[in-house]
């Protein structure tokens, strides 16, 4: 029956048809009940039992197409369908379904070998699982009375607690090594997410509580049927345990306010990561505690090193399953980086060498193929693992920590694609929260970069130049370089579009020696591809993220503000560490800045983001004074004229914006012409001097990027520019 076509109306009428509740669910519980040795009939044959496991397999058949999303469908189907999944969600929520699904599945896993049969009944019951799990509860308001029955979730969580069943999970993900245990792996991945379906890590945390109360949780070992504890060498001759010797499961006792003028994604995505954080039931947070607790220190190395090694022979990345483990990875790490009684040494996995690379380069996949959705938990992960990355510093996994950021930040490929991270943001195109993740990541990387930086005397990166033999003879001095050509502005970039960073002609030091293999300057132009060693400076790769198109997407947090935190540190690296202020004299990103001074406003760092936020104002108001200025750097002025007025008044009456000095004053106004045949008549053209002071003037401080407009030098932007020969 194919549910996503035609069929899904046989599933409409038996869902309103009730045959669920009323036929297939007792017929289901009834012959498991007859399967188990301890409540079979004392005559039953081997034919009756075969019997009785076809009705059982037909039931679990049914049970998956019955409980299959449709996301897919039209908006009305999906709602229609809904509705009945939720009432399918309530039927399942009982202790003997739970049981009789549990059972099916661990009385075949416990034999050595399962026939074909026996293995896709036991993906099928796994199937229901996950189907179950993934069914949303309706969205109730906190304020709605006698509508706690409608909330399933976490009373479906106790009941699989209470059956055992989260412990059979915790068992296969603990043994998701094991080559039985294959093709279950991408339905686990779905199981422990759904678990953990919209639970942040701050609930997590809400009460206190210790999390390895129960005594079952202190027993050593991994469960007997699925061999021993791993181990790992740090690489200094010290063997650890990768888990702490804690059990994996108990024994299987029973057998087993939208606000105005926030721009929207044209069409809103389908996300495989549901970000729709919900309240959950306090008697559900000591399980989902265990549940975490459990499988962080149990489960997560040996589950998460299959997982990336079945990835790389994936054909494709773009589906479900790799986002939904990218986001697993960060969310447990996170969980970990917030509980101290965890073990860093529990999610060491994910920060080897080789699966960062693997994060890396689905990171880098997904925004080359504008996978938006997709590219939000991985960012997630990435910076939860530089999270745990600093935290390993100085511990008993320092030399893992060494090791893995050394091959990070000296490879400027890598480097390189932070930076394009903090340039993809398009509001047409992208959700909101995407760009506060990248916010949230490039503050942490800048962070992480900057602490290994200081602690080495020095730095070196690899980057892969181009060489090109010239066409040109080189005593043709007539024609212009292409480094004097105008560069087009692109103030109003098109947001559908991204700018990749281009490499620019080498400046000399890279140039070809001779015409090797006997090509001469008249052949055609041969590009060729060389590693090349740099030092590394990190005061001047800031600079790559003090462009128009950061400035532009960060200040798009600022209405209304969110994730303040991260967002304050990089705007006042761009104004102040940079000293570019004018990247932010634009209409709509000063209409953003006035927002700041809205007291009504609360949000973390609010007193010095007004100091900032008034830094800039002060030297936009000279800008805006001088028309040559203004011009010059392309400022833009502001329709409101009343809130500009309100401004002016409230910096001649506060000392915000004046603890650091400006970059542009009313007395520092000589421009320098870039036309150097003319700079002799017009070396003493002073623009807008300010009478009222008798200073001596001085030139504005020369911009640190060479044949570049002011505007547009995000758009020549290359890494190559920021690290020293």
């Amino acid at each position: 029956m194919d549910e996503q076509g035609d069929g899904k109306w046989v599933l409409q009428w038996l869902g309103e048809w009730q045959v669920l509740e009323r036929d297939i669910i007792p017929i289901f519980t009834l012959c498991v009940k007859r399967l188990l040795p301890s409540t079979q009939s004392p005559n039953a044959t081997d034919e009756d039992r075969e019997h009785i496991l076809k009705i059982v397999t037909m039931c679990v058949e049914l049970f998956v197409f019955l409980t299959w999303n449709m996301k897919t469908e039209s908006p009305e189907v999906k709602m229609r369908f809904t509705q009945i999944l939720q009432m399918y969600k309530r039927m399942f929520a009982k202790n003997e379904v739970i049981f009789g699904l549990l059972s099916i599945a661990v009385m075949h896993l416990r034999k050595g070998h399962n026939t074909e049969r026996e293995a896709m009944l036991v993906k099928g019951v796994l199937y229901v699982f996950r189907n179950i799990l993934a069914i949303p509860d309706p969205l109730i308001s906190p304020t709605s009375k006698n509508m706690s029955g409608l909330e399933v979730h976490d009373k479906l969580l106790a009941i699989l607690d209470t059956e055992l069943a989260v412990d059979f999970f915790m068992t296969l993900l603990s043994s998701a090594d094991d080559r039985r245990f294959k093709d279950l792996r991408p339905i686990l991945v779905d199981v422990i997410y759904y678990m953990f379906y919209r639970v942040p890590v701050s609930a997590l945390f809400d009460e206190h509580g210790a999390w390895f109360e129960h005594s079952d949780l202190k027993r050593g070992g991994r469960h007997p049927t699925f061999g021993g504890v791993y181990a790992v060498s740090t690489g200094e001759g010290t063997i650890m345990p990768v888990f702490n010797a804690r059990e994996v499961l108990r024994p299987f006792a029973n057998l087993f306010k939208k606000p105005d003028k926030i721009r929207l994604p044209k069409v809103e995505p389908e996300c495989p990561v549901d970000y729709a954080w919900r309240s959950v039931d306090p008697d559900a947070i000591p399980i989902l505690r265990r549940i975490a607790a459990v499988f962080i220190e149990s489960c997560f190395n040996p589950f998460i090193i299959a997982m990336f090694d079945d990835l790389k022979t994936a054909t494709s990345i773009v589906n479900d399953t790799v986002p939904r483990l990218l986001y697993i990875a960060g969310y447990f790490i996170d969980v970990s980086l917030a509980n101290t009684e965890i073990d860093l040494g529990c999610t060491c996995a994910v920060v080897q060498t080789q699966i960062f690379g693997q994060v890396m380069r689905f990171t880098s996949t997904y925004m080359e193929l504008k996978e938006w959705s997709s590219l939000e938990p991985a960012m997630y992960c990435i910076q939860q693992i530089l999270l745990a990355l600093s935290k390993m510093r100085g511990t008993k996994l320092d030399s893992l920590s060494e090791n893995v950021l050394s091959n990070l930040f000296y490879d400027g490929d890598a480097l390189d694609l932070f930076v394009k991270l903090c340039r993809v943001y398009r509001p047409t195109k992208m959700r909101r929260q995407c760009l506060e993740q990248i916010a949230r990541l490039a503050d942490t990387f800048l962070n992480t970069l900057k602490a290994y930086a200081e602690s080495k005397s020095g730095m070196y990166i690899k980057k892969k130049i181009k060489r090109s033999a010239k066409k040109k003879a080189v005593n043709d001095a007539s024609q212009p370089s292409v480094s004097d050509e105008p560069v087009a502005a692109n103030g109003d970039m098109d947001e559908d579009e991204t700018n990749e960073p281009s490499v620019p002609d080498s400046d000399g030091e890279l140039e070809d020696s001779g015409n090797e293999g006997g090509v001469s300057s008249d052949d055609e132009n041969i590009d060729t591809e060389q590693m090349v060693e740099r030092s590394f400076d990190f005061a001047r790769f800031e600079n790559a993220f003090a462009v128009n198109e950061v400035a532009k997407s960060f200040t798009n947090l600022l209405a209304p503000p969110s994730a303040m935190e991260y967002v304050y540190p990089m705007l006042y690296r761009i104004a102040i560490t940079c000293q570019r202020p004018f990247l932010f004299f634009k209409k709509r990103t000063m209409d953003r800045l006035l927002l700041m001074f809205n007291d009504e406003l609360n949000f973390p760092h609010r007193v010095e983001m007004l100091d900032l936020v008034c830094w800039i104002f002060r030297q936009y108001m000279v800008v805006m004074d001088v028309p040559d200025l203004c011009k010059y750097y392309k400022a833009e002025g502001l329709n409101n004229k009343l809130a500009v007025e309100c401004v002016l008044a409230f910096l001649k009456n506060t000392r915000f914006g004046t603890s650091v000095k400006p970059v542009i004053t009313r007395h520092v106004v000589n421009l320098l012409p870039s036309n150097k045949d003319t700079s002799k008549n017009e070396d003493d053209a002073d623009v807008g001097q300010d009478t009222e002071d008798s200073n001596q003037l001085a030139a504005i401080p020369p911009v640190p990027v060479a044949n570049d407009t002011l505007e547009d030098m995000d758009d020549d932007f290359d890494l190559d520019q920021y690290f020293n020969f």
